[in-house]
C-alpha cells in the first residue's frame, strides 16, 4: 500500500475515534445543562413560593381599611341631635307606608262606590217583567207555608238559577252587570210564576270582588227581583256567607225576611233545625189540592276542619233536615187525605246548593251504561266529569224516594248542566238535575263560556202534579221541548 493512502486511511480511522469519543461528553453535557436549567427553575419557583408566603403573610398583618359602608349607630349610641334625626325618619317612612295603603283602599272604595251605585241605577232602569201569572201566593197560617192558588187550568212554572256570583265590589263591577242582565234576560224568557236560586247569590271573595261586604251582594239581587216584579225564593250556597264574611246566614236571612222585599218569599224555617231557609212553597190547583211542594234544604258550606274549603271538602243535609221534610210531606198529605181528594199524596221536588253523592254515581253508571239510569239533557262540563259533592252519610236521596220526591236541584258545579232519571227498584222514578249556572266571576274565565249559563224550567202539570223539564239557555242554543 502507498503511504499515501495508509495515511488517509488512518486519519479517517483517527477522525471517527474523536467523533465517537466526543458523542458522550456531549449527551454529558446536555444532562447536566438540562439538570441545571431544572434545578434553576426549581429554585425560583421556592423563592417565589417564599416570597408569596412573606406577601401573605405582611397582608394577613398589615392594617386594614376600613369599610365604606358605613356603619348603622345604635340608638343607646346616638347623641340628642342623632336620634332626633332619625325618629324624623322613621315618622316619614310610616306615613309613606300608610299613605300608600289608605290611597290603594281610597280608589277601591271609589270604584266600589262608582260601580255599585251604578249597577243599582241599571236596575232601576229595568221595570216589571210583562207577565201576569195565573197563581197568587199568600200564607197560609193552618199549613205553615206560602201558597200558590189559581182559578185557572195553567200549569206552574219554577225558574231555577244557580251560582249568581255577584261581587258588589271594587273589582266586580262590570261582571256584575253581565250577572244582572243575563238573570233578567233568562227570566224574561221563560215568565216563571216562581224563580228558586239554589245558592251562592253572593262572592264576598275579596281578591275578586274587592269587598268582605256579603249583604250588598244580597241587596243588589233581591232590589233586583224587586224591580223585576218576580216572586222569589233561595236557599245558601258556601259563598253566600264565607268565614270571613262580614254577615253570617241568620243575619243574610233576617234580610231577606224584612218585608220591604215584597216579592221575596224567603222563610229562615224552623229554629231547631241546623242551617238557614229550610222551608217549603205550596201550590194548589184551581179545586184546592196541594199538588205541588217545593222543598228548600240548606246543604251548608264546609265540613269542619277544611280551611276556608282549599280542599273542596264539603258539608251535606242532616239526618233532621230530611227528618223533618219526611214529616212535613206526611202532614199535607194527610190534609189531602183529609179534604177527600183522590191520590193525596204530596208529589215534591227538592232544592239545596251542594249535590248530592248520587249525583256523581248516577251518572258514572249512566257512562258505563246502566239500565235504570236515563240521560235527559246538559253535560258534565266540570274536568274529568267530576262532581263535587257533599260529604257522604247524606239520606235525602232515599227520604226522597220514600216520600213522592220527583226530581232534586243543585248548582255548585258551573260546568255541569246535566239531568238524569233514575228508575228505582220500586218503580219510581226521581230525576237529579243541576242548573245552569249564571257565573261571570268565581270561576277563572267562566265569563267568556256561554254554553253552561242560564236557567232551568220545571213545568208542574195543574192537575197531576207531575213534573217536565227543560234547559233556557242565556244566548245561544233555544230552549229544548219540557221532557
Amino acid at each position: 500500500m502507498k503511504k499515501e493512502d495508509e495515511k488517509n486511511v488512518n486519519g479517517v480511522e483517527e477522525t471517527q475515534v474523536a467523533e465517537s469519543a466526543a458523542e458522550p461528553v456531549a449527551e454529558e453535557n446536555a444532562v447536566g445543562a438540562e439538570t441545571a436549567v431544572s434545578a434553576e427553575t426549581e429554585s425560583a419557583a421556592v423563592r417565589s413560593d417564599e416570597a408569596n408566603g412573606e406577601a401573605k403573610e405582611e397582608d394577613f398583618f398589615s392594617p386594614k381599611e376600613p369599610s365604606k359602608k358605613k356603619k348603622r349607630i345604635r340608638r343607646k349610641d346616638m347623641t340628642p341631635e342623632q336620634r332626633r334625626v332619625r325618629r324624623i325618619k322613621d315618622i316619614i317612612i310610616t306615613c309613606s307606608v300608610f299613605g300608600v295603603v289608605l290611597l290603594f283602599f281610597a280608589i277601591c272604595a271609589i270604584c266600589s262606590y262608582a260601580g255599585y251605585n251604578g249597577n243599582f241605577k241599571y236596575i232601576a232602569s229595568l221595570g216589571k217583567i210583562d207577565y201576569d201569572s195565573p197563581y197568587t201566593p199568600t200564607f197560609d197560617k193552618d199549613l205553615g207555608y206560602t201558597v200558590f192558588t189559581t182559578d185557572t187550568d195553567e200549569d206552574f212554572r219554577v225558574l231555577q238559577l244557580t251560582d249568581v256570583h255577584i261581587g258588589a265590589g271594587a273589582f266586580s263591577a262590570a261582571k256584575d252587570r253581565c250577572a244582572l242582565d243575563a238573570v233578567r234576560t233568562v227570566i224574561d224568557k221563560t215568565k216563571p210564576d216562581l224563580v228558586i236560586v239554589t245558592g251562592d247569590i253572593a262572592y264576598p271573595v275579596p281578591f275578586q270582588a274587592g269587598t268582605f261586604n256579603n249583604m250588598r251582594e244580597a241587596e243588589m239581587f233581591a232590589s233586583l227581583m224587586e224591580e223585576l216584579g218576580v216572586y222569589w225564593t233561595m236557599t245558601f250556597g258556601n259563598h253566600d256567607t264565607e268565614i270571613y264574611s262580614l254577615y253570617d246566614r241568620d243575619q243574610i236571612g233576617d234580610f231577606y225576611e224584612n218585608e220591604k222585599w215584597t216579592y221575596c218569599l224567603f222563610n229562615k224555617g224552623p229554629e231547631d233545625l241546623p242551617g238557614c231557609g229550610n222551608d217549603m212553597i205550596l201550590v194548589k190547583n184551581k179545586e184546592g189540592k196541594i199538588i205541588q211542594s217545593f222543598v228548600m234544604l240548606d246543604s251548608h258550606s264546609y265540613v269542619e276542619g277544611s280551611m276556608l274549603g282549599i280542599s273542596w271538602n264539603y258539608d251535606n243535609i242532616k239526618k233532621s233536615q230530611t227528618d223533618w221534610y219526611a214529616s212535613e210531606i206526611d202532614r199535607l198529605t194527610a190534609v189531602n187525605a183529609d179534604a177527600g181528594y183522590e191520590n193525596p199524596e204530596v208529589k215534591n221536588c227538592v232544592f239545596f246548593h251542594i249535590p248530592l253523592t248520587e249525583y256523581g254515581e248516577y251518572w258514572s253508571a249512566y257512562r258505563a251504561g246502566a239500565d235504570n239510569v236515563k240521560y235527559l239533557f246538559g253535560k258534565a262540563g266540570e274536568d274529568g266529569e267530576k262532581s263535587y259533592p257533599g260529604q257522604a252519610g247524606c239520606e235525602t236521596f232515599e227520604t226522597m224516594a220514600a216520600h213522592y220526591g220527583q226530581g232534586a236541584f243543585c248548582g255548585h258545579d258551573h260546568y255541569n248542566t246535566y239531568s238524569l232519571e233514575i228508575t228505582l227498584e220500586s218503580g219510581k222514578k226521581i230525576r237529579l238535575t243541576y242548573g245552569m249556572s249564571i257565573d261571570y266571576l268565581a270561576y277563572i274565565g267562566i265569563a267568556g263560556h256561554i254554553e253552561q249559563r242560564g236557567g232551568t224550567e220545571i213545568k208542574i202539570d195543574h192537575v197531576t202534579g207531575d213534573m217536565t223539564l227543560r234547559q233556557q239557555p242565556y244566548q245561544g242554543a233555544k230552549a229544548g221541548e219540557f221532557v
